[in-house]
């Protein structure tokens, strides 16, 4: 069975809080996560719970397969343009 990469959803998090031009802080309370534990698992050191994948997606317009998956179907463009930078930006 494949893994999640944590890393990863923690970078389609960031894209998704930095198109939204919020602070780790102001997104974490937006979808009711404690703000610590949102920047760990931003970090890719811990795993992002389906409860609060669910949240983020229901406010913020991705789907979880956008979270957990990295697929784009009906990801809004801006949230696109901003995980390609952070991509560019790990390279």
């Amino acid at each position: 069975m494949p893994k999640i990469d944590l890393e990863s959803v923690g970078m389609r998090l960031t894209a998704v809080r930095t198109a939204s031009g919020l602070t780790s802080g102001q997104f974490a309370n937006t979808v009711s996560i404690d703000p610590s534990s949102y920047s760990k698992i931003e970090l890719g050191k811990k795993p992002l719970n389906v409860d609060m994948g669910f949240r983020v997606s229901e406010r913020w317009g991705v789907s979880m397969d956008f979270l957990y998956r990295g697929r784009l179907n009906e990801v809004p463009e801006s949230i696109i343009r901003t995980l390609r930078a952070i991509e560019n930006e790990d390279r």
